[in-house]
């Protein structure tokens, strides 16, 4: 063999023992070497608002707004960290989550913005897959399964699967008063400041819809809506303030909306039990009838019509919604 043909055999052995040992590697990660898990590819379903959680100034009070007024329920109590839970049924897959302990000052009202998943594991998965810090999928306080997150902006955003056998499961077709004035939790809304941070989670992680925007006056944008992925429930991003709010604005900004099939009856009904509030039926700027009810902490429970009775301000309502 002369020179030149000895060097190209020792390439050839030398481009062989890269390969045995490249398929050497490829075998061994068959066999159960180390892997990284893949994402999901496909991002399980997000049904809607599962629960709201607030803070009131007491239990009588929330008994008095959310049973007296509103005609709700009271499913259960349970403990947490922050002291007991009261739990509303408003119903079968909506609750109002209560912390009846409110310190008067700067404690933060709105508390946790809930959404029902039908796959909670792998929708956690999914969001860790995408930069976000989910915590870990534990069984909640209620039986169900969920874990939370913070939004880009620092809101608490949990998730929830509900499970045949917890308390909730248990309560399928109970607790449902005939004196309940609405049916329904329609949307949750809270200040945001940037509507590009807070669209990295809401529209492109977990691919919420564009519903409406509008403002107080033309050619203001106060108010942007995002509709759930597989729901009818809604957001509200409240940019009025929203880079430096104050503690009323953010009181009142940071609300929930039960919708109202007769605004004007379920009016009357507040009055007959008790409600003394100020404000009357009026419509709001998105074209439906709207009503607000506050706690004595200054926080806001809003009455909303489910449909524009005329036509929208600013840009049009897309399909979808309550």
């Amino acid at each position: 063999m002369v020179r030149g043909e000895r060097r190209v055999g020792r390439q050839w052995w030398g481009w062989l023992a890269m390969a045995v040992a490249g398929l050497a590697v490829v075998l061994w990660l068959g066999a159960g070497g180390p892997r990284v898990a893949a994402a999901p590819a496909r991002r399980p379903k997000i049904l809607g608002i599962a629960y709201v959680h607030v803070r009131l100034e007491s239990a009588a009070s929330a008994q008095r707004i959310f049973h007296q007024y509103f005609g709700f329920d009271r499913a259960f109590t349970l403990p947490s960290a922050a002291g007991p839970v009261i739990y509303y049924k408003v119903n079968d897959y909506q609750y109002l989550e209560i912390t009846p302990h409110w310190n008067g000052g700067a404690q933060k009202r709105f508390m946790t913005l809930a959404f029902r998943t039908n796959d909670a594991r792998g929708l956690r998965a999914y969001l860790a897959a995408r930069g976000f810090a989910p915590t870990p999928v534990e069984r909640r306080a209620d039986g169900n399964l969920g874990f939370a997150l913070r939004d880009p902006e620092g809101h608490h955003i949990a998730f929830e699967q509900y499970l045949p056998h917890s308390r909730t499961g248990r309560l399928r077709g109970k607790l449902l008063s005939p004196r309940r004035l609405s049916r329904w939790i329609i949307h949750a809304g809270f200040v945001v400041a940037s509507v590009q941070q807070e669209d990295r989670l809401f529209r492109q992680a977990l691919g919420f819809h564009p519903m409406w925007h509008g403002g107080m006056t033309a050619g203001v944008l106060d108010w942007m809506d995002r509709r759930t992925t597989n729901g009818p429930d809604w957001i509200e991003y409240m940019l009025r303030d929203g880079a430096h709010p104050s503690i009323r604005t953010r009181a009142i900004a940071n609300h929930f909306s039960l919708g109202i099939l007769h605004m004007h009856q379920a009016y009357r009904a507040l009055i007959a039990r008790g409600w003394k509030g100020n404000g009357k039926p009026q419509i709001g700027r998105d074209g439906k009838w709207q009503l607000n009810v506050y706690t004595l902490a200054g926080s806001r429970v809003e009455m909303m019509g489910p449909k524009p009775v005329r036509k929208p301000c600013c840009s049009p309502m897309l399909p979808g919604g309550w």
